[in-house]
Parts: C-alpha cells; structure tokens; sequence
C-alpha cells in the first residue's frame, strides 16, 4: 500500500510541475512582437537614421530585448531617404515580417508617402523623427503617433526667441523638401508676429555639397542673422563653409536646434562656436532619466547621445508603455493606450497630445560654446512648453 501511494504521489508531482512549465512565468516567454524598424541609413541623412537605431538598441539592451512579457523581434530596413523605397519597405515589413507595429520614418517626405498605407494597413505606426506638420493636421491618422518634434514646433520657438535676443532682419536658408519648408514657415510666422522681417528665404536641394551662391547672397544683403534648417551632413558643410567665407564673425549663425545637436558640433568643432539655437534636448538637461541615458549610451557607444538618439529611443519606450498599459500587442488596444500617453523621456516627462498624437515639450534658447575642448550647447532661457495647434494655423 506504501509503494502504491508512493507512486501515485510521484506522479501527481510530476504531473503538477509540468502543468506548471506550461502555463506559469517559463510560458510568458513564448510570447514575441515583431517590430518593424523602418529608418533612413544610407545617403546625406544616414548619420540620423544610424542615431536613431543606437537609441533603440540601447533601450532594449537595457530591457533583456523584452517588452513587458514580449521577447522582441526587431527588422531594420533602410529607406534611403527615397519616398517610393520606404513605401515598398514599410510593406515588406507589414506584409512579410508581419510587424506589430512600425517605427520610422527619419524624413517628411517619406511619413507622408505612408500615411494612406497606415490607414490601410491599420497598424501602428510610431514616427522616429519625421516631422511633417500635416500628420497631425489634415492628414492625421489615428494609427500614427510622433514622439520627436513637429515642423511647427521645430520653427516656432526660435521666432520671438530671435527677434528679442539678436534682431529683427533675417534670412532663412533651408533644406528644400517638406521639413524644411514647414520650418521656414513655422520660423517666418513666428518672427514676424515679434515684429521681425524675413528678407530672403533660400532653399537648398538636399544633398548640396557647395553652398556658395547662397553665402554670397547673405553676405550682399547683410541680415542681423541667419537662420538655418539644415538637419545631417548638410549642415555640417553649411557651418563649415560659413567659417570658411569669413561669415562666422560677421552675421549670427543660428538654427532650429540642430546646429546645437552633437550629431553636428562634433564633426564641425569650432567652427560651429557661437551658433544660436533654440532646443529640446542637449546631454547636459538636468533630470534623472537623461543622466543615467547619457551615461549608458556612452558606456555602450562611446560617444554622447543626439536628438535622434533620444527619438529612436523614445519611440521604442513608447511603444513598450503602451504595451504594458494595453496588455495587448493589438493594434486598436495600442491606439487606446498611445492616446495622451505620458512617459519620462531623457527630454523630461513627454507627453501625446490626444488632439494631435504630437508630444508636448519644452524648448531652450542659448549657445554652442567651447569647454574642455568641446562643443556644448550652454542654455540661457527655457523659452517654455509648446504644443503644437489642433488645426493648421494657416487655415483658420
């Protein structure tokens, strides 16, 4: 009778603990999301595309590559900058790898060549950097949702901003596809409401090399400063070409923000000392998520975070609170939880707007200077939080 009771235990305990394998904490890790990485990596706007991705690795090296009970799959595809390219990558990636959800893109006019395949496709989409203005306007998907920055806020601040600090005649130079002129605007309309006048606005193709036609017209007409939008390796040659013309010490070099972004002041050094900048991140911001980022990312990569570090990061952060608030990797669970989401970016708390799916944010004017031999970007004002208009201002 011993040995049968015996027996009959140790079956029960076998079975007990294969029941529990099954369907205990070992299951949960059985559970995956496929992400879709869909990113600039190649051409003039690849060094944006290459910070991005480091930010994401970075946060899932942090995570053990889960998101909540999700082991994560993530697929990397490189646009190349080309709206027809990210068109067909941004399917391979729903199609063929059968994303959750899709992070990306790194440029406007690519995010506008999705916005109909999203609504089609209905599935998430968190936008890494691309700005475009009317994907929060008129052309607002409720399956889209931007962690970076808008146009509109990229160009906004540094309006009254200029126009109080340096002076109140200004020629804007910008890179000639949607961002660029969005900002432009968004720059233009906010000056001139401070009483500024814009005197010349001049467009460069994307991909320029040679910027001395333009350097030439800013010298003939003698603003009291230029203002540039002028993101990747573009701008890097403008600030270099702007020393070389013996500009730097004459007109005031200043930018939406990227000019005060390591991604530009590393490569260009002194000679980008003294630009003006309004801005949203810099390594040197005082809170306790950006200390322990700035940390690790240099700890992994070397180097000091940028912007688009920062938006590749957050993007994925987002994504994952979202998941974890959801409980769901579900499309239409996640659009719920994204809505007015809050989160502690390296920024400081962000937040999505529900009106817009934009964040709210705050800016800082002030100056590239020189210390310990480097360039760092030195904050004179918190110029405030700004959230982007429900509707175009333009089309009240």
């Amino acid at each position: 009778m011993m040995k049968k009771m015996t027996a009959m235990i140790a079956v029960f305990l076998c079975l007990f603990v294969t029941a529990c394998s099954s369907s205990g904490p070992a299951a949960t890790n059985n559970k995956t999301v496929n992400i879709g990485a869909l990113l600039t990596l190649s051409g003039s706007q690849a060094l944006t595309g290459e910070s991005a991705k480091k930010g994401m690795e970075l946060y899932l090296s942090q995570h053990n590559n889960m998101i909540g009970d999700y082991k994560v799959n993530i697929k990397y595809e490189d646009d190349e900058g080309n709206p027809q390219v990210g068109l067909r990558k941004y399917r391979q990636l729903i199609d063929n790898d059968n994303a959750d959800v899709v992070l990306g893109p790194i440029l406007s006019n690519v995010v506008y060549a999705l916005r109909d395949e999203v609504e089609k496709t209905k599935k998430v989409m968190i936008i890494v950097t691309a700005a475009a203005n009317d994907i929060s306007w008129d052309k607002k998907s409720e399956y889209m949702f931007r962690t970076s920055i808008s146009n509109w806020q990229s160009g906004t601040p540094g309006g009254s901003y200029l126009a109080k600090t340096i002076g109140k005649k200004a020629i804007v130079i910008a890179a000639d596809y949607p961002a660029g002129h969005e900002v432009a605007t968004a720059f233009k309309d906010s000056f001139v409401a401070a009483g500024g006048q814009v005197i010349k606005e001049l467009y460069s193709k994307l991909g320029t090399t040679d910027f001395a036609a333009y350097i030439t017209q800013m010298q003939q007409d003698k603003p009291d400063f230029v203002f540039a939008f002028m993101p990747g390796a573009d701008g890097i040659r403008l600030i270099q070409q702007y020393k070389q013309f013996g500009l730097k010490d004459k007109i005031p070099l200043t930018s939406s923000g990227e000019f005060g972004d390591v991604l530009i002041t590393e490569p260009t050094g002194a000679d980008s000392e003294g630009i003006i900048s309004t801005i949203h991140y810099f390594p040197g911001l005082d809170n306790e998520t950006n200390k322990k980022f700035v940390a690790e990312f240099q700890s992994k990569y070397g180097k000091l975070p940028d912007f688009y570090a920062v938006y590749g990061y957050d993007a994925i952060q987002a994504f994952a609170e979202a998941v974890k608030k959801a409980g769901s990797v579900n499309s239409e669970d996640l659009v719920k939880a994204l809505k007015g989401i809050s989160f502690e970016s390296p920024r400081g708390k962000i937040t999505l707007d529900p009106k817009t799916n934009n964040p709210i944010q705050t800016f800082y004017g002030g100056k590239n200077v020189m210390k310990d031999g480097k360039i760092v970007f030195e904050p004179s004002e918190k110029i405030g939080e700004f959230t982007m208009p429900e509707k175009d201002p333009a089309k009240k």
